[in-house]
């Protein structure tokens, strides 16, 4: 899924879902609710952290 799916699946800016994707901005509760959503998946698998992510 492209950011700008992403964005349109969960009535968000593509700004905003690059921003958060670069880890540049930190999402509400509202927001990781509706990119859960969009994704459909949980919402605690975004808080998760990435497997390629250096401790």
């Amino acid at each position: 899924m492209t950011q700008e799916q992403l964005a349109l699946e969960s009535e968000m800016e593509r700004s905003y879902v690059s921003d958060l994707e670069r880890g540049t901005r930190n999402p509400s509760v509202r927001a990781l609710g509706r990119l859960a959503e969009a994704l459909e998946i949980e919402p605690h698998f975004l808080l998760s952290p990435s497997p390629k992510a250096k401790p």
